[in-house]
């Protein structure tokens, strides 16, 4: 999965003073070209100022010493400007632009488009889960932050004294929440507070944050470190610390009893129109749940079926579900040490780098590296996240990945996660976008998950047609990987619109596939605190094998699958109706 949050599903942007004059007014004389490219640079700084922590995460440093404002205010200024681009990018005839002009307009309409449905919904007044939220973030943020100049340090300390305010605002709009009901489900607030109360430290040397200390350049001089180490111990403990303990006494003390019983958002105002929201906004594509349900129902048994033959090859006796349960229990598929399963990826990473030009016509320039994700967050995060490299060249893509309870991790999945998560998955897909000479920001740095997620998972498997899948172990790894997102498919509409409890979930979940126990149980905590986001991974990767089966069947034996995913990969991550034209558009 690429970082969860990734982009996030409702960011809100505060209007730039004047900004309206940029894209709608004084450029009457301007071209289309011209016109349509200051709609873009508006929007992108307007989204950069509005999340300064994703500003620096993606090597946009304007905005580096301030935090977000996530009052009803900017948001409802959004809105408007939201409606404002739209008007401006309609009146812009696509018949006077390039090709590429029309499809960055084409992307940029169906994103406002698709936030402006969803206004109604007011998903902002639940600002934070296990998953994602300005707890998680701000802690995160020492990883991507400048600490090489004086600038760098002031910015830093700016935006760690400016938390306080951000928390008060955090739970003012909270608290609107619980005057609307738009409450998330209290097991959800329940995996929240382990994760505030770990980062509110009586000492500014066990927060996640003094690593900036940590990464001053080594030429700093030790009088200017301990000055520089002195004030942001002073900012933590004052500001930081206390900041995370009031967030903390506010979600145990007023949040969490206000929080549902129930895990669905079915059982939220607007519940089930909102589902459908969220099921269209993730894939892009006009499914009911029910079809979703369905497909991923009937993609389960087919992988079953692969995976059974798995059972029969390698000589189990017993059946599928015993040897799901071998595969849990059994020592010999557990890591055993967090430096081990650092080890095993390495090694992974080298054998699948030396292949990729098997698969790929062009590779990117941007490197990719591994980090073991942080205890803060480990318990409650999933097996590895992808964070694409920033625009400023500062850092390689990195992969973070899971050593929490390393026994507990199993090895022969170890192949699929990587392949997903870094190469030929994501970190192609990211790094590859990024390189586009002219590419506009927004489209850059875009994210849609039934693209992005679902050419990940497409590339789980693609190792094994350059022979890397030599295990039997490891490719039924990939196919309990495949299987855990068709299930996704079948658990998040279950839970989400067929009323399912979350024991029925996890049951369903451990019938049909070898996860152990304790992922489950996290991942489905995830599909409860973050509706319809699970199912873009199949609905994409299904889209982009059947595009893949258009063309084979098209070229017949003149069919080269390296221009194939270099077309896919060119288009950049683009709604699914979006990179089906582009891609039947194309000549072979």
């Amino acid at each position: 999965m690429a970082r969860g949050l990734a982009f996030g599903l409702l960011i809100m942007l505060v209007a730039a003073p004047g900004a309206r004059a940029g894209f709608l007014g004084g450029d009457a004389s301007a071209g289309p070209s011209q016109r349509l490219k200051g709609i873009f640079e508006d929007y992108w700084t307007d989204l950069m100022r509005a999340d300064p922590l994703e500003a620096t995460f993606n090597g946009d440093h304007r905005f580096d010493d301030r935090l977000g404002d996530p009052s009803e205010a900017a948001l409802k200024a959004r809105n408007q400007r939201d409606r404002d681009r739209l008007a401006a990018l309609r009146a812009i005839e696509p018949a006077r632009l390039s090709a590429d002009e029309r499809l960055d307009r084409e992307v940029l309409i169906f994103t406002l488009d698709d936030r402006l449905a969803g206004e109604r919904f007011r998903g902002h007044l639940v600002p934070m889960t296990q998953q994602e939220g300005l707890h998680l973030k701000f802690a995160q943020s020492v990883n991507f932050h400048p600490a090489a100049t004086a600038g760098d340090v002031e910015n830093y300390l700016r935006r760690l004294r400016a938390f306080p305010k951000a928390v008060d605002e955090t739970i003012a709009l909270i608290r609107q929440g619980i005057a609307e009901k738009r409450v998330p489900p209290r097991l959800t607030m329940e995996r929240v507070l382990p994760q505030l109360r770990t980062l509110a430290v009586k000492k500014a040397e066990e927060s996640p944050l003094w690593g900036f200390v940590e990464r001053l350049p080594k030429e700093c001089a030790d009088a200017d470190r301990s000055r520089v180490a002195a004030e942001v111990r002073r900012a933590i403990e004052e500001h930081v610390s206390p900041g995370y303990e009031k967030l903390a006494r506010f979600v145990a003390s007023e949040y969490i009893p206000a929080c549902r019983e129930s895990v669905g958002i079915w059982d939220t105002p607007d519940g089930a129109e909102f589902y459908a929201y969220l099921i269209k906004s993730f894939t892009t594509l006009e499914l009911t749940a029910d079809q979703v349900h369905e497909t991923g129902l009937r993609e389960m048994a087919r992988n079953r079926e692969a995976s059974d033959a798995i059972r029969k090859r390698v000589g189990f006796e017993g059946d599928l579900k015993a040897f799901y349960q071998y595969l849990k229990t059994s020592p010999k598929f557990k890591n055993s040490s967090s430096k081990g399963i650092l080890d095993g990826y390495t090694a992974i990473f080298e054998a699948i780098d030396a292949q990729l030009p098997r698969l790929f016509g062009r590779l990117p320039r941007t490197d990719y590296a591994l980090k073991a994700i942080e205890a803060y967050r480990a318990k409650s995060a999933a097996g590895g996240y992808y964070y694409p490299a920033p625009d400023d060249g500062s850092r390689p893509g990195l992969f973070y990945v899971n050593t929490f309870e390393p026994k507990s991790r199993p090895t022969y999945t170890m192949q699929a996660l990587a392949y997903h998560e870094a190469v030929p998955g994501h970190h192609l897909q990211f790094a590859l976008a990024l390189e586009v000479p002219g590419r506009p920001a927004f489209r850059k740095f875009g994210y849609f998950p039934a693209y992005s997620e679902g050419w990940a998972l497409y590339s789980e498997s693609l190792p094994r047609e350059v022979g890397l899948y030599t295990d039997p172990y490891s490719e039924l790894g990939q196919l309990e990987y495949n299987a855990w997102r068709c299930g996704r498919l079948v658990v998040d509409t279950g839970i989400h619109h067929k009323r399912w409890t979350r024991a029925q979930a996890i049951q369903y979940l451990e019938e049909n596939t070898a996860v152990p126990r304790l992922e489950i149980e996290s991942e489905v905590d995830r599909y409860i605190a973050w509706p319809g986001q699970a199912l873009a991974y199949k609905i994409g990767e299904l889209k982009i094998r059947e595009l893949r089966q258009r063309a084979e069947a098209r070229l017949g034996a003149a069919f080269d699958l390296r221009a194939f995913h270099d077309r896919v990969l060119a288009v950049g991550s683009v709604p699914l109706v979006v990179l089906e034209s582009s891609m039947e558009a194309q000549k072979p």
